[in-house]
């Protein structure tokens, strides 16, 4: 059992707050000058009370309270009872990951936030038979339901805006329920995901490397892996001839050799066809000599005087000197080409020789090249191979993850099943609240389980379902049935905070209120906090409530006198 004893801090940053057991109201107040009653601090209260008992800093408004409002070394503190054990908790907000418990009078501080959960939620589960009940912090999701789900769904405890998946875990848990086997069919089915995933990468990649799909792949891999034999049978035949080894290198050189020697002879054609591009005199330009011989002219005034015929002869000179260069480079050049031509055909003659070594048949018209495709093609097979082999793989653990996950639904399902008396009992406990509050008992509570995503399915329908207020309402029922009904209370903390949950008509709110006062007894050894403003109420309703809200309220906050005593601007989250 959980039972809150006090709310303060260190140093007094607020008045503290005293819990009793039963019915605990937190209100917020008009005052003479001032009739508006939100943001007076009801629900900052709360979340120091959620914070003190571990909640995430980062999932808390007390993170975005300035610093300049609140002091980073300001320690939150609560005394609560947790099944029989006396305990304080202080957390100091600059270390909210290093919380200080004090357990019956011994004080231990932690290095995680995630140790002192633990810690408590031993406390909470020692008498548990279950393999894997829910955390502390677990179980405090429906029982502090942040005010941000705005309380739309009976499973859904948290901030509407941070998507966090449903967890049935503490609810099939206060229902008798194992949640074991829930928790696994949502392990697997994250696995199953992941799976997916990768199976559906190696398809990508299959498409990539074949542009075919995965089972057209596999004939392609059947021919690959043919061809790879094939090319492998002959080199293999070969390799049993005698002197393979020294023959084969003999073949692999003159090949090397040959492809230099035919580069080289390449090169030398081409500088050849160039050569006989020139044809004639006309290396050098008349014109142009005669125009260099007048700058020498000018140069050297009087003492140089030669006529044209001059010029003539020094050019026929210059003509016939780079003539003759050329032709000597061109025989040079034939010459070189008649030793290639004489070498090559040498070269070809000893490689058809030593190919006919080792072949017979004429399969291997290039050894080396035969080497190439081989190598190509077996890394073409080994990585298409890898790729079919790991998407089985993948299909394989998939198929083994949904037959387990299936085992996992049938187990929960027949859970669910040998729980149907404590279901009936906690459906009998709701139909009548229903039936005080709505004056009917159209209203019905059923589990259902799937193969689905969820598993689960809660299904609670009440009269006019689908209203804003309705859906609040329903999770009023939903969550005041579990902490009262004689069966569910066996595994319930006796503990529960709901936080402006009343946005409803006021008829429904008044008989809420009222079938609180009326069952008053049943919260005997529990502890029902709500938070409200008192202008819900005019003195016409409080006339018609059936307790004085006054004997039940432990603080009252108005615009004048706030939870933290001032008037502040929240960090943007």
């Amino acid at each position: 059992m959980l039972k809150i004893k006090k709310l303060y801090s260190e140093p007094e940053v607020f008045e503290p707050i005293n819990f009793k057991d039963g019915f605990n109201l937190i209100l917020g107040e008009t005052t003479e000058g001032n009739v508006k009653t939100n943001g007076v601090g009801k629900s900052m209260a709360v979340e120091f009370i959620n914070y003190a008992l571990l909640k995430r800093h980062s999932d808390s408004r007390v993170s975005l309270i300035p610093k300049e409002d609140l002091s980073r070394d300001t320690a939150i503190c609560l005394d609560f009872e947790l099944n029989g054990h006396a305990i304080t908790t202080k957390r100091v907000i600059n270390y909210q990951e290093c919380p200080v418990l004090i357990i019956d009078g011994k004080r231990k501080t932690y290095s995680r936030l995630g140790d002192a959960n633990d810690h408590l939620s031993t406390l909470l589960f020692s008498d548990e038979a279950y393999e894997n009940p829910p955390s502390f912090r677990m179980m405090m999701g429906p029982l502090m339901r942040d005010e941000g789900s705005e309380f739309k769904s009976i499973i859904n405890c948290f901030d509407t805006n941070k998507r966090i998946p449903p967890d049935y875990t503490p609810h099939l848990f206060l229902l008798h329920v194992d949640p074991n086997p829930y928790s696994e069919a949502k392990r697997l089915y994250s696995e199953m995901e992941s799976l997916s995933k990768a199976r559906k990468k190696m398809e990508e990649n299959i498409v990539t490397l074949t542009g075919k799909n995965v089972s057209e792949s596999k004939a392609d891999l059947n021919e690959l892996e043919n061809q790879v034999e094939r090319i492998q049978g002959d080199i293999e035949r070969l390799e049993n001839i005698e002197g393979f080894d020294t023959v084969k290198n003999e073949i692999i050189n003159i090949e090397n050799q040959l492809e230099k020697e035919r580069s080289d002879q390449a090169v030398l054609k081409s500088e050849l066809s160039k050569i006989k591009l020139f044809r004639g005199d006309n290396y050098i330009d008349g014109q142009e000599v005669a125009d260099l011989y007048n700058q020498f002219k000018e140069g050297l005034g009087d003492l140089i005087k030669r006529e044209l015929d001059e010029v003539t002869v020094f050019k026929k000179k210059i003509d016939d000197f780079q003539r003759s260069i050329i032709e000597d480079r061109k025989i040079s050049i034939e010459q070189e080409l008649k030793i290639f031509e004489e070498s090559i055909s040498s070269l070809n003659k000893m490689y058809r020789e030593k190919v006919s070594l080792l072949d017979q048949e004429g399969l291997l018209v290039s050894l080396k090249q035969t080497i190439a495709v081989h190598e190509k093609k077996i890394e073409e097979f080994s990585a298409l191979s890898s790729f079919i082999q790991k998407h089985a793989e993948y299909e394989n653990e998939h198929k083994e993850k949904k037959r387990a996950r299936e085992g996992e639904v049938y187990l929960l399902e027949s859970y669910v099943n040998n729980s149907q008396d404590v279901i009936e009992s906690f459906e009998r406990t709701i139909l009548d609240i229903h039936d005080y509050v709505f004056g009917n008992r159209r209203s019905s509570f059923e589990i259902e389980v799937s193969k689905r995503k969820e598993v689960l399915k809660f299904e609670l329908r009440t009269d006019s379902d689908g209203s804003h207020s309705i859906n609040r309402e329903k999770v009023f029922l939903y969550d005041f049935a579990l902490l009262i009904n004689a069966e569910t209370s066996k595994h319930h903390p006796g503990f529960l905070v709901h936080d402006n949950i009343f946005d409803v008509d006021q008829d429904t709110l008044i008989k809420s209120i009222n079938y609180i006062g009326e069952n008053i007894s049943l919260l005997n050894g529990k502890q029902y906090i709500l938070t409200i403003n008192s202008d819900k109420f005019s003195d016409s309703d409080l006339e018609l409530l059936n307790i004085n809200l006054g004997d039940y309220s432990r603080a009252r906050f108005t615009k004048e006198n706030r939870f933290l005593k001032m008037q502040y601007q929240e960090l943007s989250s």
